[in-house]
């Protein structure tokens, strides 16, 4: 397998790069991992490297899908659900599909709640992780630092 550095993205990990395939032995078992550096926490991930595809590890996206991904945070949300549990519910359903619109949607409806009054300490917290897992993306995609992409989301949603 050719790593190459590859830039990817985690789902409930963030955005982070393939470094390198490392041998390991564990009872008596040779196998290969899968070294991924995720920007979030500054972790190294290793991932057997035949469970890879349980993970749904995919490439990040390109600049022409952060355009369409920070329209949908600058669009006005449609149809919040009015119970907390059960928003709360459908924005980890979607963080941890792992897709970019998708995330970008929590972090619009969650912005729009937040500006209209407090928002639950439950969906505060799903806000923070889903800010840094979509700004280690926009990292990687401008190749700009985390904390830089964090604003420009924030900037978005103002």
């Amino acid at each position: 397998m050719v790593i190459n550095e590859r830039k990817v993205f985690v789902p409930n990990y963030g955005a982070g790069i393939m470094t390198k395939v490392e041998d390991s032995k564990s009872y008596d078992l040779n196998k290969k991992y899968v070294s991924i550096f995720i920007l979030i926490d500054n972790i190294n991930l290793y991932i057997p490297e035949d469970r890879l595809l349980g993970y749904r590890i995919r490439n990040i996206a390109s600049k022409e899908s952060l355009d369409k991904a920070f329209d949908i945070i600058k669009s006005m949300p449609q149809n919040i659900e009015k119970k907390w549990s059960k928003r709360y519910k459908k924005n980890n359903d979607k963080i941890k599909q792992g897709d970019l619109f998708q995330m970008c949607e929590v972090i619009r409806d969650l912005y729009y709640l937040k500006s209209n009054g407090a928002i639950p300490p439950g969906e505060r917290r799903i806000l923070d992780k889903v800010e840094s897992m979509v700004g280690s993306e926009v990292a990687l995609i401008l190749d700009i630092e985390v904390e830089d992409a964090l604003s420009e989301i924030r900037k978005l949603g103002k």
